[in-house]
């Protein structure tokens, strides 16, 4: 039960991410842009930035109120921890994809 809590606190604080990301406010949380000279940053739209990140953030809340669901369950005795296994494999999936996917647009589409 303690897991499943922290897990949606997680997902919370993905969930005030995205929020910020999506105002157009939250550009100091994306990782490595702030590191970049004003030159650099000039190259990226930054709405379009935030947005991408915000995306992810939102998946990532999204499959993580997922597995805090399905710990639940397992906790709860209605469902056998061996067929959580698929539900984990498919999360790593769509997180992985959801990167590859994001730094192909930011790469394409946010450069200016």
């Amino acid at each position: 039960m303690i897991a499943e809590i922290i897990i949606l606190a997680v997902a919370l604080l993905f969930l005030i991410i995205s929020i910020f990301l999506f105002n157009g406010r939250g550009k100091w949380l994306i990782a490595g842009y702030n590191t970049l000279s004003k030159e650099e940053q000039k190259q990226y739209d930054e709405k379009k930035l935030c947005k991408a990140v915000g995306i992810l953030c939102i998946i990532c809340c999204f499959m993580l109120c997922m597995m805090a669901y399905l710990g639940y369950r397992v906790d709860s005795g209605l469902m056998n921890e061996n067929a959580m296994l698929p539900f984990g494999l498919l999360v790593v999936i769509v997180i992985c994809a959801t990167l590859v996917i994001i730094s192909r647009y930011v790469n394409k589409k946010v450069k200016k």
